[in-house]
């Protein structure tokens, strides 16, 4: 029985990288076990609005899963090159206080792919689901809702 690749992965070469294997159950236990205190300063991350930014995968993994008062989905906006079968995703946990972002990418050689395989396969296991939305669609989390 072949299964079907998940519609969160249609635009990106994501569910391909996992089916190697990666990540492995190591790799897996090491992204989601407690990482040092997470710095509020440009070393971590960037702050935009109600963004937090962050730098290190690891790093934003640890927040959305040890975070309380995360909304579900988890917002995937994928960003396409002009051409190619390259680009941009980012990952957004909208979060009470803040909504906590991290730009992976997709149809690179790299760490960028794996990365983004990583956040998937973390927030898979922890019962998460993501929602795919165009690159407009970031905005909306960088900035106070007008109420």
């Amino acid at each position: 029985m072949q299964v079907q690749k998940p519609k969160h992965n249609r635009y990106d070469n994501i569910y391909e990288i996992r089916q190697t294997g990666y990540p492995s159950e190591e790799q897996f236990l090491e992204a989601t076990k407690r990482v040092q205190v997470i710095d509020i300063s440009t070393r971590d991350m960037t702050q935009i609005g109600r963004g937090l930014i962050f730098r290190d995968v690891r790093k934003f993994i640890h927040s959305v899963l040890q975070k309380g008062g995360i909304r579900l989905p988890i917002w995937k906006i994928v960003i396409p090159r002009l051409e190619g079968h390259t680009g941009a995703i980012y990952y957004v946990a909208e979060g009470e206080d803040y909504n906590r972002i991290f730009r992976g990418t997709f149809g690179y050689g790299g760490t960028g792919p794996h990365e983004s395989a990583l956040i998937e396969a973390c927030f898979e296991k922890h019962g998460f689901f993501f929602e795919v939305r165009g690159g407009d669609y970031l905005l909306n989390f960088l900035y106070p809702k007008e109420t």
